[in-house]
C-alpha cells in the first residue's frame, strides 16, 4: 500500500487513544463482567475517536477512510480477543497436573 507509513502511524495513534478503554475491556472480559460479543458495540462507539490525521492528508476519500477505521477496530478487537483467550488457556491446568491430582487423591 502506498500509504503504509501513514496507516501505521494512524494505527498506533488510534491504539494509544483507546488504550485506557482497551485495558478496561480486557479486565472486564477477564472478570467475566462483559461478554465477547459486547466488544463490537463498545468498539463501534469509539469509532469517532479515531482521527486518521495522516491519512486525511492523502487522496483517500471519506468512504475509504471509514473502511480504514473499520479495519483498525477489527484489528483491535482481534487483539483483545487473542489476549483474552491466551490468558484463559494459560490459566487452565494441564493434563499432567490434573492426572497428578487424581493420583494424589488416593
Amino acid at each position: 500500500m502506498i500509504y503504509s507509513d501513514a496507516l501505521l502511524y494512524n494505527i498506533h495513534e488510534a491504539m494509544a487513544e483507546l488504550k485506557p478503554d482497551i485495558d478496561n475491556w480486557f479486565t472486564k472480559l477477564s472478570q467475566r463482567s462483559i461478554a465477547c460479543y459486547e466488544l463490537e458495540n463498545m468498539l463501534e462507539m469509539q469509532k469517532c475517536r479515531i482521527k486518521l490525521s495522516r491519512l486525511r492528508s492523502t487522496t483517500l476519500d471519506e468512504e475509504e477512510l471509514e473502511l480504514v477505521k473499520n479495519d483498525i477496530l477489527k484489528m483491535i478487537a482481534k487483539s483483545i480477543m487473542n489476549l483474552h483467550l491466551n490468558s484463559l488457556f494459560r490459566s487452565q491446568p494441564t493434563v499432567e497436573a490434573i492426572n497428578l491430582k487424581k493420583e494424589n487423591i488416593f
